[in-house]
């Protein structure tokens, strides 16, 4: 598949145009224009790099890429990065806010159907879910746990049951204060100082389930609709991070 018909496709299932990013959605490096194997992941860094190398990839698609518009600084760690690229000819591709928020590919929707909550309705960049029975948040917990292979929640409970659930993955713990009276249990991938307290005034339950494991969704979505769709040999690499 040439690359660039692929940056198309992928702009338009995930509706790029809408979104006002902190990175250029896209090609973030240019490679080979033929485009057979990619590597997907949630981080693009000189680690995960060397972990994809000997693999052989056409291309990288992660869900962050190299951070920043136009002309960049190009010096240190970051010029070794991209070198890594360009002398493998290898492209990256980078899709941040558009892989959150997306209803059919996102890191949120696709969370919140792991749970197996209804979706209901769009917030900031994630999405209000809700039960058909409540349950208790203890269970929860570890229906969560389960999901994203993670043991180390940091969590605050407020209310014995949950039933109308928001989630809003990576850094969303400020977002807490603009949750709908109704939510019960608000799940992200980040926590405050203050956030207990938030949770607490606010009689909210709150989980922070991780940046990088509540980010996982969306790109293993992406990836594997891709590879169904085109006929791409699609591999998932992980780097954990804990954070």
């Amino acid at each position: 598949m040439n690359l660039f018909d692929l940056e198309k496709h992928i702009n338009e299932i995930l509706k790029v145009e809408q979104f006002d990013d902190y990175c250029k959605n896209g090609i973030q490096v240019e490679g080979r224009h033929e485009v057979k194997k990619i590597a997907i992941g949630v981080s693009y860094n000189n680690t995960f790099f060397e972990s994809v190398k000997s693999w052989g990839p056409d291309a990288i698609l992660v869900h962050h890429g190299l951070f920043g518009k136009g002309v960049i600084d190009i010096t240190g760690y970051k010029k070794k990065r991209i070198e890594n690229l360009i002398k493998n000819d290898i492209s990256l591709l980078g899709y941040h806010l558009p892989l959150d928020a997306s209803f059919e590919y996102g890191n949120n929707s696709e969370f919140l159907r792991k749970l197996g909550i209804e979706i209901v309705e769009e917030f900031t960049f994630g999405y209000k879910g809700k039960l058909k029975e409540k349950v208790e948040f203890q269970n929860l917990i570890k229906q969560v746990k389960e999901i994203i292979n993670n043991q180390k929640l940091i969590y605050y409970e407020n209310k014995k049951y949950s039933k109308n659930i928001t989630v809003v993955s990576g850094s969303g713990a400020n977002f807490i204060e603009k949750l709908d009276p109704e939510v019960d249990t608000y799940i992200t991938g980040s926590v405050e100082e203050h956030t207990r307290d938030i949770a607490k005034d606010m009689g909210v339950n709150f989980i922070n389930a991780g940046h990088y494991s509540t980010e996982t969704f969306g790109i293993k979505r992406l990836g594997k609709y891709l590879e169904e769709k085109f006929d791409l040999e699609v591999k998932y690499f992980e780097y954990y991070n804990e954070v």
